[in-house]
C-alpha cells in the first residue's frame, strides 16, 4: 500500500485555481513596473547616503590624523624636545577640529600630557603598551607604523564611550618613540554623520577585540528592509546596516494585491487543508524522533558518541559470524580529580572537551571514540590489529601531553593512561573483552601513567 496520500482535485476545483492562477499573474504584471521603479528609487538613496556618509568619515578621520601629525611636529615630539607648550598647542588644535574631545601625549606609550586638563586625571601615567584592554590595538599600530582607530571604548578617566585615534612616533633611527592620541566621543562623533532622521545599525572592528555595535536603533520585527555597505577605516572597517524607509506616498491600490492574494492563500488552504495538516504532523513528529534520537546518543559535554551508541554498536559486533579483527581502548584522564579539585569543575569539563577534540583530530572516520564516563572514554577500532591501535593510542597520548590547558594566569598539560586489546570475531564476546582492557587499564595506572598497556585475551570456552 502507498502510505503517500493522494489529493483528488475536482474539475470545478482546478478550474477555480486556474483562473485565480491566471488572475494572479495578471495582478502581478500590473504591480511590477511600479514596484521596480520603488527599488531604483531606493537603490539611489542608499547609494547618496553611502557616498555621504564615506566622505564625512574619511574626512573626520583625516582631519583628526592632521591634526594629530601636526601636535607632533610642532611640540618636535619626535626629538625628544621638552612638552611645555603642550596645552597650548592643543588648545588651537582642538578650536580649529571640533572633532577632537581630548589630546594626549604618551612617549615611549606612557601618558603623560593630557588636554584639557582635569585634576586628578585618571589617564595620567598609564602605559598604553601594559594594558591588557589596549595592548594588542597598541602593539599592531606599532608594528605596521600607522594610525590605529579603536572603539568605541570606555574611558578610564571619565567612562564615557569614545574613539580614539593614535599616531605612532619615531625618531631619526626608527625607534618608536611614543603616541599622539587624539579622543573622539561617540556622541560627538555620530552627530557628523547626519543621519539623525534614519535608523541604522554601525559595527565596527576593535583590534583589542571582536566586532561589536557603535550604534544601533533600527526598529526590530517590522517590515521594512535592510541595506548595508562597509567603510574602511584605520586599522579595519566599519559595517553600515541602514533600514530603508518606506514611502509615503505609495499607491493605496497596493492592498488590493494583498487582498487577492491573501484570498488566493485562502483558497489554497481549502483545497489542501487535510494533505497540508498531515504532512506538518508527520514532519514535526519525524523531526522530534531525531532529536530524541540525537540527543539520546550524544554526550552533551564533548558532543561525542556516549555510553548507549557504543554499547549498541558493540553488541552488533557481537553477533557477528565472520572473522574481523578490532582493536578496543580506554583511556582514563590521570589525575583528573586533581584537576576538578585545584581548578574547579569548569576546567575539569574544558579537559574533556580538549581530550574528545584530540581525540577526533587524530582518528580516522571508520573509528569510533565515545564517551563512556567520567573522565573514561572508550575508543573502537575496525579492521585494527594491536600494532596499529597502540601506534593511534600513543599518537593521542603525545598530542595530549603537549597541549596546554588555562586557568587564569596559570597553564597545564594532562595526561591519560590506556588499557588496549585486540579481539577478532566471533571468537571473543565483549564482556570478555571489556575487562581485558579494563584489567589493561588498572596495569598503566599502576606502573606510571601516561602510557599504553596491551592486555590479552584468552579464547571463549
Amino acid at each position: 500500500m502507498n502510505n503517500k496520500m493522494k489529493v483528488r482535485i475536482t474539475h470545478s476545483s482546478f478550474a477555480i485555481l486556474l483562473a485565480l492562477f491566471l488572475l494572479l499573474i495578471v495582478v502581478e504584471l500590473f504591480f511590477f513596473n511600479n514596484e521596480n521603479k520603488h527599488d531604483i528609487l531606493v537603490k539611489k538613496d542608499n547609494i547618496a547616503i553611502s557616498q555621504n556618509i564615506t566622505a564625512t568619515i574619511n574626512e573626520q578621520i583625516n582631519s583628526m590624523v592632521a591634526s594629530l601629525k601636526a601636535l607632533s611636529y610642532s611640540l618636535n615630539i619626535q626629538n625628544g624636545a621638552n612638552t611645555e607648550g603642550f596645552d597650548v598647542i592643543a588648545k588651537k588644535i582642538i578650536a580649529d577640529n571640533d572633532i577632537i574631545s581630548e589630546l594626549q601625549y604618551a612617549p615611549l606609550g606612557i601618558i603623560t600630557d593630557i588636554y584639557p586638563n582635569r585634576i586628578k586625571h585618571t589617564a595620567i601615567g598609564h602605559d598604553l603598551t601594559h594594558i591588557d584592554e589596549r595592548k594588542k590595538g597598541v602593539l599592531l599600530s606599532i608594528e605596521n607604523r600607522s594610525v590605529g582607530l579603536i572603539g568605541p571604548v570606555k574611558l578610564i578617566q571619565n567612562g564615557k564611550l569614545a574613539f580614539i585615534l593614535r599616531l605612532p612616533l619615531f625618531n631619526e633611527k626608527n625607534e618608536f618613540t611614543g603616541f599622539v592620541n587624539a579622543i573622539s566621543y561617540l556622541d560627538q562623533f555620530r552627530e557628523k554623520l547626519a543621519l539623525d532622521n534614519c535608523h541604522y545599525k554601525i559595527l565596527g572592528f576593535n583590534p583589542d577585540g571582536q566586532r561589536l555595535t557603535i550604534f544601533n536603533n533600527i526598529e526590530n520585527g517590522c517590515e521594512k528592509t535592510t541595506s548595508s555597505f562597509t567603510v574602511k577605516v584605520p586599522s579595519g572597517e566599519w559595517l553600515f546596516v541602514i533600514q530603508n524607509q518606506q514611502k509615503s506616498n505609495q499607491d493605496d491600490s497596493i492592498y488590493l494585491k494583498y487582498l487577492l492574494y491573501f484570498l488566493s492563500f485562502l483558497i489554497c488552504i481549502y483545497v489542501y487543508k487535510r494533505e497540508k495538516y498531515i504532512k506538518q504532523s508527520q514532519n514535526s513528529i519525524l523531526d522530534m524522533n531525531m532529536m530524541l534520537q540525537k540527543a539520546s546518543y550524544t554526550d552533551e559535554l564533548t558532543h561525542l558518541p556516549n555510553r548507549r551508541l557504543l554499547n549498541e554498536k558493540l553488541d552488533a559486533i557481537s553477533t557477528l559470524t565472520s572473522n574481523q579483527t578490532y582493536s578496543i581502548a580506554i583511556f582514563d584522564i590521570d589525575n583528573f580529580k586533581q584537576v576538578n579539585d585545584t581548578y574547579g569543575h569548569d576546567v575539569g569539563d574544558d579537559v574533556l572537551v580538549a581530550f574528545a577534540n584530540i581525540c577526533l583530530s587524530n582518528l580516522r572516520s571508520t573509528d569510533i571514540i565515545a564517551r563512556w564516563g567520567g573522565e573514561e572514554f572508550v575508543l573502537l577500532m575496525e579492521n585494527t590489529d594491536s600494532h596499529h591501535g597502540q601506534e593511534i593510542c600513543t599518537r593521542i597520548l603525545h598530542t595530549l601531553s603537549q597541549h596546554r590547558i588555562s586557568s587564569g594566569d596559570t597553564h597545564f598539560s594532562v595526561t591519560s593512561s590506556v588499557g588496549l586489546c585486540e579481539f577478532t570475531t566471533p571468537d571473543f564476546t565483549i564482556l570478555c573483552v571489556m575487562k581485558c582492557i579494563d584489567e589493561a587499564l588498572y596495569v598503566s595506572k599502576k606502573t606510571g601513567k601516561n602510557k599504553v598497556t596491551l592486555g590479552h585475551l584468552t579464547a571463549n570456552k
